[in-house]
């Protein structure tokens, strides 16, 4: 992992003072620029060092962007000769994304490919909207945020993909478990196996006692079935006993 430029030195910087920095960079001259690293003065806006400089760690190697879609990445810097100064990346602040033919990394207001195939959705590229910046400062600016986090965690417990940086789906979390930690995944479903083989076991365990519960009462005496005479003759002294409680009552 690169040394990465601390945010919050960029973030104290004004727009008109990133913009002017990006400007001396382009004409090549080295007046006005922000020392990101080691503190300075921007039209008069000062600029926090980004770590004490008793402290010696190296010299920030990138800064963090994020892309048109809200994939954060990180942009190398680019020092002058003195190793003190760098241009905060602007180079790649500089590049653009073509909302018509999806290529990105041009420079200019107008897309290479469209024009070249005279594209008749964009008018040969001359569509200001379809050009957008390829990289934005801020995530907030990101103008087709994509949801690439969701709620299911890693099962490893150490790993960063967890809590915020969940996964959308449980295919997205085996997938980069496969991948990611591959010995660990495997030791992790070898032990659903086993959790999954005991609890075969208790069931089978407690069917087993239940039968033997059931095996073990006194058998209950079983009804005999009346026959169609026995029946019959129930029938005929119901319907005598009737005949006599209707005569004594006249």
């Amino acid at each position: 992992m690169p040394n990465v430029l601390e945010m919050d030195t960029v973030e104290e910087l004004t727009l008109d003072a990133e913009a002017v920095e990006e400007e001396s960079w382009r004409v090549g001259s080295t007046d006005g620029v922000a020392d990101l690293s080691d503190g300075g003065m921007v039209n008069g806006v000062r600029v926090r060092p980004a770590r004490d400089k008793n402290v010696t760690k190296g010299r920030p190697a990138a800064r963090r962007a994020w892309m048109a879609n809200g994939t954060e990445s990180l942009l190398p810097l680019a020092y002058q000769p003195d190793g003190r100064t760098h241009d905060s990346a602007a180079r790649y602040f500089r590049k653009r994304l073509c909302l018509c033919c999806q290529r990105g990394g041009f420079m200019g207001r107008q897309c290479p490919d469209c024009v070249k195939k005279r594209c008749s959705l964009c008018n040969s590229s001359s569509d200001p909207k379809k050009i957008i910046p390829c990289f934005y400062r801020r995530k907030e600016d990101v103008p087709f945020p994509t949801k690439f986090y969701g709620e299911i965690d890693c099962f490893l417990m150490g790993c960063i993909r967890r809590g915020t940086q969940g996964f959308l789906t449980q295919a997205d979390m085996r997938l980069h478990a496969r991948s990611m930690h591959k010995l660990e995944y495997q030791a992790h479903l070898e032990g659903l196996e086993v959790d999954k083989q005991d609890e075969v076991a208790t069931l089978r365990e407690d069917l087993r006692s239940m039968r033997e519960l059931v095996m073990s009462r006194p058998a209950e005496p079983q009804k005999r079935e009346r026959t169609d005479a026995q029946r019959e003759a129930a029938r005929k002294l119901g319907a005598a006993s009737r005949a006599r409680a209707k005569a004594r009552a006249a």
